[in-house]
Order: structure tokens, then sequence, then C-alpha cells
């Protein structure tokens, strides 16, 4: 129960109210039942004051995101009646991926609602001003630097996405927010948001899974892995037959080849080790590398794109 002044003003200017107006104007009753009458109102009463002072005097002050797009259709000047619901999607889509491009962010995201406005087509997000700050503060330093080369890979690619639809029908597309220290990012034909970082990797993987084919005319295993799916894996015909049965067991791979940032897909995979998949857990060893780890560790705050980044791959989800 909130204990507030405020609270238990009311709570008791309440009582006091209603205390007075059975006195005066209800048919006589027994003292136990006017103070049972009494104390079940003031329990509703205060009850819908604590939600409201929950959900409405503490909420969070509201900003907002502009996305303003200029230009020409068929002859005439872009309105809202001109964008297709496939690219509202696409902005709404966009727009969120960029404030929140992790899968497990966009899970715990606050709401965040819609409008698009007149002249010629504004799309208006309203979402918490600390939200809005921080994708001002983004903007800002996109605008600052002429670059997009600093971004994650996520977000550069949503800004890249913009420069391309600028060129291609001549538009102008201006972001902006309801910050005090209002930062502007223009996109238009003259500009040059393009991401220079590839789009291919050739690096080594370590893979995990069953493996459940072996063989063919080129040699080569199939494994089923949680994060790629079905993968086929070139190999020679010693790797595949020395050693112990590896068919229909678990094991780990070590392979080089290339993978795909945009669609997050292996190629041209070629192994060189085989891991032995041993899923034994030995606590008190554990806990010592932990141990001795955590000094480092601490330092490092996405442990996951750490991992990845040390395996040479890039999360992309």
């Amino acid at each position: 129960m909130i204990e507030s002044p405020v609270y238990l003003f009311c709570r008791y200017g309440i009582l006091i109210l209603l205390y007075t107006h059975y006195l005066q104007f209800c048919k006589p009753l027994t003292d136990a039942i006017t103070i049972l009458l009494i104390n079940a109102t003031v329990n509703i009463w205060c009850t819908l004051f604590k939600i409201y002072y929950t959900f409405v005097l503490q909420m969070e002050e509201q900003g907002n995101i502009e996305v303003h797009i200029e230009g020409m259709v068929d002859n005439h000047k872009l309105t809202p009646l001109d964008i297709d619901i496939d690219e509202v999607k696409e902005i709404l889509v966009d727009i969120e991926a960029f404030l929140y491009p992790e899968r497990n962010e966009k899970s715990k995201r606050p709401l965040i609602s819609y409008r698009i406005e007149e002249g010629s087509a504004k799309h208006l997000f309203f979402l918490p001003i600390t939200a809005a700050l921080s994708f001002n503060g983004m903007i800002g330093e996109i605008s600052s630097r002429n670059s997009i080369d600093f971004l994650d890979y996520k977000r550069a690619e949503i800004i890249e996405k913009f420069q391309k639809k600028a060129i291609a029908k001549n538009w102008e597309i201006t972001i902006t927010t309801s910050s005090s220290d209002k930062k502007i990012l223009k996109i238009n034909s003259a500009t040059n948001y393009f991401n220079v970082a590839p789009d291919f990797i050739e690096t080594e993987f370590y893979l995990y899974g069953e493996i459940y084919q072996e063989g063919g005319i080129s040699p080569n295993l199939h494994i089923t892995t949680k994060e790629y799916g079905k993968l086929t894996i070139a190999a020679t015909k010693n790797q595949l037959t020395e050693g112990e049965k590896k068919l229909y067991r678990v094991y780990g791979v070590k392979v080089i080849g290339g993978k795909n940032l945009v669609e997050n897909k292996l190629y041209d995979l070629k192994l060189t080790d085989y891991i032995e998949y041993n899923p034994v857990f030995n606590k008190n060893e554990s806990n010592l590398l932990i141990k001795k780890a955590k000094p480092n560790l601490s330092k490092i705050l996405n442990v996951d794109n750490w991992l990845d980044e040390l395996r040479g791959g890039v999360v992309y989800e």
C-alpha cells in the first residue's frame, strides 16, 4: 500500500466524509454494520486511488520520434493517402528494430504508439522520453559523422534502406525527435549513408549437432545444428572413415567457410577437425574456471557478442 502523505490524506479525508454522511442520512443501523460499510467503501476508494497513482501520476514522461518524408508521387505532392500499408508496416518494423535491435530487448520494450499526419507524410512514434533521447543521440552522431560505419549491422542496414529509398523515389527523409536538444538527420539523393561493412565473411566456426549422413561421390557429412539447422560440410575420405563411428551421434565440428551476415547463413563449409561432444558437468572444475575468469569477464558488456566475435562470427538475430 502507498503510504505517501497524499494517500493518507485522501484515505482519512474520505473516512471522515463518509462517517458524517452516515450519521446524517442513513437509517438507524447498528454501529458494527455502519463501521463495516464505511471500511468497505474506504477500501474501494483507496484501491482506485492506488491504481490512479501508480499508472497516471507515476507514468514516465513521453516523447516522440518523427520520420518526415517529402517528395512527389504521380505528379503530385506526397500525402498519407499515397503510403501503402506495406510501407507503413516496413517503417514500423524498422523503427522498432533501430530502437531495440536485440530479440530480448524487443520482448521487454515499452509501449510505442503510432500516428501518420499530413505534410507530406509524417510518421510519428510516441514512446517514453528516455527512448526518444537515446534515439536522438544516435541520429545526432550519424549526422555529425556523416557516416553509419560506427553503427551495429542492424541499425546501419536500416539507415541504408532509407538512403536507397530516398534515391530511388527522389524523396527527402528527415528524422528527428521531441528532445529539447533536437538533432536532425536528413537523408536524400545528395547524402551517402551506405554501409561499407561486408555482407559476407570467411572465417572459422565451431558447430555442434547430430551427424545424420556421411559419404557421397564428393565426400561430405550432414549435421543438424540448433542455430543454423541442417548443414552440409565437405570432408575427405580419411576424415569420414578414421576413428570411431560418428553417424547418428552428437559431435562438435571445427569448420572453415563463409557466413552471409544479412541472412545469417553459412556456406562452402569444409571440415578441419572433430570435437567429441562430452556433456559431463564437473561443478568444482566449473566454479574454479569461473573464479579465474571473473575479473576479466566482468569487463565484457555483452558476453554473447564477445563469444561470437571470438569465433569469428557476427551476432545477427
